[in-house]
């Protein structure tokens, strides 16, 4: 890694950490990195954007790697909580493969499918985050256009040095349609209920988003930093009181974690952007 770029890195998670790999790519540089997370070794795959900017898109701990270590991929596994069926889940975006390490150790049985992009960001998740199985190679839009009622759950979380990634308005419903009957579909989002990606720019993309998906609602740890997760359940009869319900037999049939199971005590619930107590930002 050349020097300026390892400053950064050296800065952002200490002298004592110690980076992997390198790959520079256009508008990026990625890089894998060992360093210790609250007490534990974690390996991360992130990038280091124009602006020198780094973001975070994965972790493995490396005691336990199917343990998931960001708090936002637990709220993810909410959309697996409300699907009526769990054997056939959908990955859009890969990173280090946190979540489907996590599937595969909890849900064996289930039939993961996971798209990513980039071609860089598969051959280290291969190479140092334990990805064994098979990566469709394609754009999560193009390949989810047409997809009809194939999966009970569908998780979107496409990220790059640059944020969000860009998806037309159109992206949304095929996701959705993607969906047997009962099923759920999970988004990340960077912000929290501040209402800003990384970089501080507004979400406004979301407010868009919200009434395109009905019965949609947002789940995030209290507090204005941090990601978010929508959940989308396609249930017509689901209603938001029955989610920490849903949440403890999920977790008791497939004897997740307790960081699994104890997520819903961190985290605010709201069916609507920003929640009433937040005043919206300008522009937002």
């Amino acid at each position: 890694m050349p020097e300026p770029l390892k400053k950064i890195v050296s800065r952002y998670y200490g002298d004592a950490c110690r980076i992997v790999e390198h790959r520079r790519m256009r508008a990026q540089s990625l890089f894998v990195v060992e360093a210790e997370m609250r007490g534990r070794k974690v390996r991360l795959l992130g990038t280091v954007g124009r602006s020198h900017e780094v973001m975070e898109h994965s972790a493995m701990d490396l005691a336990e790697p199917e343990r998931l270590v960001f708090p936002y991929e637990r709220m993810m596994l909410l959309a697996l909580a409300l699907a009526e069926r769990r054997e056939s889940v959908l990955l859009l975006g890969l990173g280090g493969g946190a979540m489907l390490r996590h599937l595969e150790a909890y849900l064996p049985e289930a039939e993961i499918t996971a798209v990513e992009r980039d071609p860089a960001v598969i051959a280290l998740a291969r190479e140092h985050f334990r990805i064994r199985g098979r990566i469709v190679r394609a754009d999560a839009e193009d390949w989810v256009a047409g997809r009809r009622a194939e999966f009970d759950a569908v998780l979107v979380d496409l990220y790059d040095s640059t944020g969000g990634a860009s998806v037309g308005e159109g992206f949304w419903d095929d996701c959705v349609a993607a969906l047997r009957p009962g099923g759920c579909m999970g988004v990340n989002w960077a912000g929290g209920w501040t209402g800003a990606d990384f970089d501080g720019t507004p979400l406004q993309r979301i407010a868009r988003v919200m009434p395109r998906l009905p019965r949609s609602f947002l789940v995030a740890e209290r507090g204005p930093r941090g990601n978010f997760v929508q959940l989308v359940p396609t249930e017509p009869d689901f209603r938001l009181p029955s989610l920490g319900a849903r949440l403890a037999e999920f977790a008791r049939i497939y004897r997740l974690p307790r960081e699994d199971r104890d997520i819903l005590q961190r985290c605010a619930v709201s069916a609507r952007y920003p929640p009433r107590k937040q005043k919206a930002k300008r522009g937002a």
